[in-house]
């Protein structure tokens, strides 16, 4: 049996050597102009002004969550998070820390029910029930 030429030619270094001397045909035939690049073009990249910066800040003061945010303000809601976070603005909903969940398993052992604890912390019971769970803490069934 004699090696087929497409075969080898596939796999050989002189394959991809022709495949990179291709690449500027594929783009012209790809945008029906010669173009130096191929592919998504690049979005230019907005910036906030300090105005737009300081009513983001204030809208999620008042309640607006940081999607809705990001559709007022036509940016990503991660540049809204990291607006949020260079003002000191405290985000919601935000994982409790170990030093929280700690003081929540010592006050619902202490005979606290979960929602005295909830109310203790600014959470809800429901809350408080899934982070002693996630630590292993018997609960008191219902």
């Amino acid at each position: 049996m004699s090696w087929d030429n497409t075969l080898v030619g596939l796999f050989s270094s002189h394959a991809n050597a022709l495949r990179k001397a291709h690449r500027p045909l594929r783009r012209v035939a790809c945008h029906g102009q010669d173009t130096p690049r191929c592919g998504a073009r690049r979005k230019a990249q907005r910036r906030l002004s300090d105005e737009h910066v300081d009513r983001i800040a204030e809208g999620y003061t008042a309640g607006k969550t940081v999607y809705e945010l990001a559709v007022e303000f036509s940016c990503h809601r991660a540049t809204v998070s990291a607006v949020l976070k260079r003002r000191g603005v405290a985000l919601r909903l935000q994982p409790a820390t170990k030093v929280e969940i700690e003081r929540m398993i010592a006050l619902y052992q202490s005979g606290l029910s979960l929602a005295a604890v909830g109310n203790n912390l600014g959470i809800n019971a429901n809350t408080v029930l899934k982070y002693l769970r996630a630590n292993g803490v018997p609960t008191q069934s219902a």
